[in-house]
C-alpha cells in the first residue's frame, strides 16, 4: 500500500460541500488537531462528541476490524487500526473521528428509523441490503451536519481518505473487473461488479467519476452504458439525501437492485477492498494496559453521565443474588439449580487429542511446581542484631546458625465453566470443548498438591439456569463425565459465572477462572447489550474477589466488551494458545511468590 501516494491524492482532492446538502456554515472548531494519537486522550473526546449529539454516552467498543455499517447499530465501534494508517498523525486522528461521527449518525438516525420495524420488514437480499447502505451512508451524514455542522470537518476527512484509496486503486489496477479475483472468486464477468462499484461511486465518491480510466472500465461491458444511464436517472430524482425517509431509502435501493440479475451474492466494492488490504497489513492492537484503561474510561463515563441506569430495576431478587449492587432483568435466570453430570462413553480420538494438550500444560505445571516447592534457608543469630557481613565470611561464626525449611506451595485454585447452550451443537464445538476441558483436568490431576480444580457446565432453559457438575475439588476425576456434555437451551453467562465464583475457597491465594463459550448471553430476558455489559460487571466483580478470568472462544466471536483477557478461536492452534497463556500465568504467579 503506497501511503505516500495516498496522502498526496488526499491533499489534492476537494469534495464539494453540496455532497452533504444545504447545511449551516459552522464556526471554526477549536483545537481540531489534538496533536496526539494517544487512545486515552482520544476516547474522552469521542465521549464528549457523543454526549453533545445524543445527550448520553452510547456503548463504545474498541476493535481491530474494518469499519462497516450496521443497519440497526446498538453500539459504536472505535476502529483502533485507523490510528496506525501510514499517513500523517493529523490525518489519522481526523479520519478516526470521522468514522466515529459517521457511526454515531447511524446510531441516531438509522437506529431511530428502523426501531419500529419488524424483522420481516428488515429482511433484504444481500444486493438490496448493500444498496440501502450506500444511500443510508449519505443520508445520515447529511442529516447530522444539518443539526451539528461543526462535525462536518471530520466526516469530510474520512470521506476523502476513502476517495484517495479508490483513486490510488484505479491508478494501479487497470482491468480489475471480470475474470478471477486473487482468492479465486468469480468477479462479475458480465459487468455486474463494475456496475455495482459505479453505483457506490456515484452515491459516495462522485469525484472518481471524473477519471476517464475508471469510466472506461465500467462501460467496457456490453449493456453497462444503458444501465449507467438508468442509475443516473434514479439518483438524479433524489434532490436532498438528508430529507429522505428510511422507507424512501429502501424504495430507491430497490430500484437500483432491480438492475441486477444476481441479488443473493454481493461483492465488496473496491473502496472496502482497499481498506481491508490496508487493515490486514497493520498489526492488531493488543489487549494491553492502555486499552483496558480506555475501556474503563468509557464505562465510567457511561455510568457517570447517563441518566438511565445501565441495568433496569428488578422486581424480585433471590437471596443469593441480593448482595449484588447491579441487577439486570433476570427473568428465568433467577432460579439456579445444580445437577451431577452423567458418565458417558469416552471417545479414543478426543481423548488422544486431550492427552496431547495435557502434555503441554503439564510441562508448564512442572515448571510452576518446581519454582514453588523450592527450599528456603533461614539464618538466625542467637543474640544481638544479625550481622550480614558475618554471613559471607569464610571463617566459621558460631553465633550464626541456619535452618532449612520447605517453602509452602502457593496453591493454585482453578474453576472451569463450560458452555452447554444449544448453539454449541453445531460443527466441532462440543468436541473441541471436551478436548480442552479434559486436557485441563488430566494436567491438573497430575499435580494435586499444586492445583485444586473444579469443572462445571451451564445452560438456561424455561425453568431457570442449570449448573452441571463435572468435577469438584477433592473428588476423584471421572473422565467419562466430561464426555457427557450436551448442548441445549440458551446461556446466561454472567449469572452462571457469579454462581461458580462461590466455588472458590475464600482463603485461596491464587484463583483462575476459565470461561469456555461460543458466544454471548442469549437467555430469555437476558440478552443484547445489557447482558454483555452485565458479563463485564461480573468479570470486574471477580477481580475484586481476586479472581482472574480468562475467556476461551470456541467460536470467533467478539469478546473485548465482556472480558479483559480472552483467546478467540483460531482453529486447531487454539490449544497452543491456551497452553502458552497458562504457562505465562503460572510463571507470573510463581515469580510473585519467589523469595
Amino acid at each position: 500500500m503506497d501511503y505516500r501516494r495516498i496522502e498526496e491524492i488526499y491533499d489534492e482532492q476537494f469534495i464539494d460541500r453540496d455532497w452533504w446538502g444545504n447545511f449551516p456554515t459552522a464556526r471554526n472548531l477549536l483545537d481540531r488537531d489534538l496533536g496526539t494519537t494517544d487512545l486515552l486522550k482520544l476516547v474522552p473526546v469521542c465521549a464528549r462528541i457523543a454526549f453533545h449529539v445524543t445527550g448520553e454516552i452510547p456503548k463504545m467498543v474498541l476493535s481491530n476490524r474494518v469499519p462497516s455499517l450496521s443497519m440497526n447499530p446498538k453500539h459504536i465501534t472505535l476502529n483502533l487500526k485507523l490510528l496506525r494508517l501510514g499517513v500523517s498523525d493529523e490525518t489519522r486522528v481526523f479520519v478516526f473521528f470521522g468514522y466515529f461521527v459517521h457511526e454515531l449518525a447511524h446510531l441516531v438516525y438509522t437506529g431511530q428509523d428502523v426501531a419500529g420495524l419488524s424483522d420481516g420488514e428488515l429482511r433484504y437480499t444481500p444486493m438490496h441490503y448493500d444498496m440501502i447502505h450506500f444511500i443510508e451512508d449519505r443520508r445520515v451524514e447529511s442529516k447530522l451536519v444539518k443539526e451539528f455542522p461543526g462535525y462536518h470537518y471530520y466526516l469530510y476527512a474520512a470521506r476523502k481518505l476513502g476517495l484517495a484509496m479508490g483513486l490510488n486503486a484505479v491508478e494501479h489496477y487497470m482491468g480489475f473487473y471480470g475474470g478471477q479475483s486473487e482468492d479465486g472468486v468469480h468477479r462479475g464477468m458480465d459487468g455486474s461488479e463494475a456496475l455495482y462499484d459505479y453505483i457506490c461511486s456515484k452515491i459516495l465518491y462522485p469525484n472518481l467519476l471524473d477519471e476517464s480510466n475508471y469510466m472506461r472500465e465500467v462501460l467496457s461491458f456490453p449493456g453497462n452504458d444503458g444501465k449507467v444511464r438508468q442509475v443516473n436517472a434514479i439518483l438524479k430524482s433524489i434532490k436532498d439525501y438528508g430529507e429522505l425517509t428510511y422507507k424512501e431509502v429502501v424504495w430507491y435501493a430497490g430500484m437500483l437492485t432491480d438492475l441486477f440479475q444476481e441479488k443473493e451474492v454481493c461483492p465488496d466494492h473496491f473502496f472496502l477492498q482497499e481498506m481491508k488490504k490496508a487493515m490486514k497489513r497493520i498489526e492488531d492492537f493488543k489487549t494491553d494496559k492502555q486499552i483496558k484503561m480506555a475501556e474503563s474510561v468509557i464505562r465510567d463515563l457511561r455510568k457517570t453521565l447517563n441518566q438511565e441506569p445501565v441495568f433496569s430495576t428488578q422486581l424480585y431478587v433471590s437471596p443469593e443474588r441480593s448482595k449484588l449492587e447491579w441487577k439486570g432483568t433476570l427473568g428465568v435466570c433467577d432460579h439456579i439449580e445444580e445437577f451431577e453430570a452423567d458418565v458417558a462413553e469416552i471417545s479414543d480420538d478426543l481423548l488422544n487429542r486431550a492427552k496431547e494438550l495435557a502434555a503441554k500444560i503439564q510441562l508448564s505445571l512442572a515448571m510452576f511446581s518446581g519454582k514453588m516447592d523450592r527450599a528456603r534457608v533461614i539464618y538466625e543469630q542467637d543474640s544481638g542484631e544479625l550481622d550480614e557481613d558475618e554471613l559471607y565470611q569464610s571463617r566459621y561464626n558460631r553465633n550464626i546458625f541456619f535452618e532449612e525449611v520447605m517453602a509452602p506451595s502457593a496453591i493454585l485454585e482453578v474453576v472451569i465453566l463450560l458452555d452447554l447452550s444449544g448453539s454449541m451443537c453445531t460443527g466441532e464445538k462440543i468436541p473441541t470443548q471436551i478436548v480442552i476441558s479434559s486436557a485441563l483436568a488430566l494436567a491438573f490431576n497430575k499435580y494435586p498438591n499444586a492445583v485444586y480444580y473444579s469443572i462445571y457446565g451451564h445452560r438456561c432453559g424455561d425453568e431457570g439456569i442449570e449448573i452441571i457438575r463435572f468435577h469438584d475439588r477433592g473428588e476423584k476425576l471421572q473422565l467419562g463425565k466430561l464426555f457427557s456434555q450436551q448442548a441445549l437451551h440458551a446461556n446466561a453467562d454472567g449469572y452462571a459465572m457469579l454462581y461458580c465464583f462461590d466455588k472458590f475457597k475464600s482463603d485461596a491465594k491464587n484463583k483462575l477462572f476459565f470461561m469456555i463459550s461460543d458466544g454471548a448471553p442469549s437467555a430469555t430476558g437476558y440478552d443484547g447489550e445489557d447482558a454483555r455489559e452485565h458479563v463485564w460487571e461480573v468479570v470486574r466483580e471477580g477481580k475484586k474477589r481476586g479472581i482472574e478470568v480468562l475467556s476461551v472462544g470456541i467460536d470467533n466471536f467478539e469478546q473485548a466488551d465482556m472480558y479483559e483477557e480472552f483467546i478467540p478461536y483460531s482453529g486447531p492452534e487454539i490449544t497452543t494458545k491456551i497452553s502458552q497463556w497458562i504457562r505465562k500465568k503460572f510463571m507470573s504467579i510463581a515469580d510473585d511468590h519467589s523469595f
